[in-house]
């Protein structure tokens, strides 16, 4: 059945890809400038930007992923934005693997000499070494770009009068996220954690996967908002459909701080050495000026102006929110990477350059698939249903 559509499809205005391509290349030049002249700072910049490329196209595939597994209605217009930023995994892909060049500039366990001294880097040697570091990165990718496209390919089926319910879908979906789920959080001790190799939290991998909930849903939202505005979305996309996803953004953000104070409460309240350490590094200094701007951005921004209804309904405020819990979001990576690379607070050209040429990579690619995926299809049986609900 023909793939027929609301609107026309979206086109990136050519002064934008423009813009985001120099933005892009800039931030490239930057990263290879830095490898001379600040390789430890530039590398930290590198490795935030890499984790949050990486973060944005996985949160696509999740909420993908559970829309299918909710067999969810209500969300039909929207499900292009999700589509979009999963596409953009390769991008991670080629991020991470040059980042395998930059171990000696980041990590500790990295360094035979402070491994050979360190009683405990050596007990974590078999884990931690440069060898297992780089398969267990391929590996994932690969795991997620093979299932990841698996559920890229169901979107070809929304004419289809018995997608999404088909047990395929249901299944493809579900082992994409038992797989993402302990793959993430293995990268996640491997990327973030093994920068203090000393340290371990047992909560870590819950806290990224929070983080990138947040994220993910900020990104979603400007980009829907985007759509709108170009007009595949126009008169599509509702005010009941920026309530449920603002309600979304509202609740992940409450559950990143929840976990946040329990970490941190927890680690504070037994006071074992080895566990205090990392955070005593972070409120050093301005440090905890930075965990401080952290919360506040992440976490009581969007807790006080997105709780009343109103709120989550108007479209200006949410998408100022949105783009205040990313940075609180940027925050929040540079405070894990920040201490443990270059010690003290430094938000420079080296930290800046590469997330702003990383980020504009990111835009200009998922704006290019946004023009590739299909927006509120005549086609799909859920659309009457999306355009008709509301929320109390």
């Amino acid at each position: 059945m023909s793939q027929q559509r609301s609107n026309d499809s979206y086109r990136m205005e050519n002064h934008l890809s423009r813009w985001l391509s120099l933005l892009a290349a800039a931030g490239g030049a930057v990263f290879v400038a830095g490898l001379f002249f600040s390789p430890h700072r530039v590398w930290g910049g590198y490795l935030i930007s890499m984790q949050l490329v990486t973060s944005l196209a996985l949160s696509g595939m999740v909420f993908l992923a559970l829309l299918y597994l909710a067999r969810a209605q209500w969300a039909a217009p929207l499900q292009g934005v999700p589509e979009a930023m999963a596409r953009c995994l390769p991008l991670g892909f080629a991020m991470g693997i040059l980042l395998l060049f930059g171990l000696s500039n980041l990590y500790e366990w990295a360094h035979p000499a402070a491994v050979e001294h360190d009683p405990l880097l050596q007990h974590k040697s078999s884990f931690l070494n440069a060898t297992g570091f780089s398969v267990r990165l391929i590996l994932a990718f690969l795991l997620w770009m093979i299932l990841g496209n698996r559920l890229l390919r169901f979107s070809k089926e929304r004419g289809s009068q018995s997608w999404p319910f088909e047990g395929r879908v249901l299944r493809s979906s579900a082992v994409f996220m038992l797989v993402f789920t302990v793959t993430y959080s293995v990268t996640s001790f491997d990327w973030l954690m093994s920068l203090e190799p000393h340290w371990f939290s047992t909560i870590f991998a819950l806290y990224q996967l929070a983080g990138m909930g947040v994220a993910g849903l900020a990104v979603a939202i400007l980009l829907a908002l985007h759509l709108e505005r170009a007009g595949p979305l126009k008169g599509v996309l509702r005010s009941e459909h920026l309530h449920d996803l603002g309600k979304l953004l509202f609740c992940m953000s409450l559950f990143w701080a929840y976990l946040w104070y329990c970490q941190y409460m927890l680690i504070w309240y037994v006071d074992i050495p080895e566990e205090t350490a990392y955070f005593v590094k972070r409120q050093e200094g301005a440090w905890w000026l930075v965990v401080r701007c952290t919360l506040i951005l992440k976490w009581l921004v969007p807790f006080i102006v997105l709780m009343p209804r109103w709120s989550c309904r108007k479209r200006s405020v949410l998408s100022r929110v949105s783009v205040v819990v990313l940075a609180g979001h940027l925050l929040d990576l540079y405070s894990q990477v920040g201490p443990s690379v270059s010690g003290g607070v430094a938000i420079g050209l080296w930290e800046v350059g590469p997330v702003v040429g990383a980020l504009a990579a990111f835009a200009w690619l998922c704006l290019r698939h946004l023009g590739q995926v299909s927006h509120a299809s005549l086609d799909d049986p859920r659309l009457a249903h999306s355009l008709h609900y509301h929320t109390p």
